[in-house]
């Protein structure tokens, strides 16, 4: 029996603000990534999630969960994974950011699978080190992140077999919006991931009207 996928982004899709921005800022390192943003800005992205991760060395697992976990939901989260689950969805994140984190969300907003950098631990500390391999397809235009969600996507709609769809918003969903069935841009962050999907959203309504239509 045939399973269908959506696939969603976390950062500025199912959470309203960047978790990066978030934990740099509450851990004083605004301003360490924003120069780590400026010189490695033509690199490969794998490297820059490596170099911001060794800004969180050494800091306990506690105090980022504590600061990851105030960060608000984007409004209609609930009613759009509910709704795909009712239609028999397989509902999964992937994330360019840690997956200790993007686990938290498992249960508060009910996904049956989620993907991420795996961080390093020494007991409750974080060792700076990132310890996911690389998995990039290296399709046209790609960015190199570490997560690769065409990959993912590609994996999991093996699997499962039915229809895809992608949510995201950001330079990393490139690649997982080229594969899908279904693309949806939700409040884009550049101008190529516009072009790329099938529907531009600006609230989580908006996505849940396209994809009754669209599912039937």
């Amino acid at each position: 029996m045939k399973t269908d996928l959506a696939l969603l982004d976390m950062d500025g899709t199912i959470l309203a603000k960047r978790s990066i921005d978030v934990l740099c800022d509450r851990c004083g390192f605004t301003s360490r990534l924003k120069e780590i943003d400026l010189e490695l800005r033509e690199a490969p992205r794998y490297l820059v999630t490596k170099k911001i991760a060794e800004l969180f060395a050494w800091r306990r697992r506690t105090d980022l969960e504590s600061i990851f976990d105030s960060i608000p939901l984007n409004e209609g989260i609930h009613q759009l994974i509910s709704g795909l689950k009712r239609r028999g969805f397989t509902v999964a994140l992937a994330t360019d950011g840690y997956r200790f984190l993007a686990d938290r969300l498992k249960d508060r907003v009910q996904l049956d699978l989620v993907y991420g950098n795996t961080l390093q631990f020494e007991g409750d500390l974080l060792t700076g080190r990132i310890s996911t391999g690389p998995g990039c397809l290296k399709i046209p235009n790609c960015r190199e992140y570490l997560v690769c969600k065409l990959r993912i996507l590609k994996s999991l709609q093996g699997a499962l077999g039915g229809k895809t769809v992608a949510i995201g918003d950001s330079d990393s969903d490139y690649c997982m919006l080229e594969g899908a069935d279904i693309s949806i841009a939700y409040k884009p962050k550049v101008e190529r991931i516009e072009e790329k999907a099938d529907f531009v959203a600006k609230d989580f309504n908006e996505v849940i009207t396209f994809l009754k239509r669209k599912l039937g």
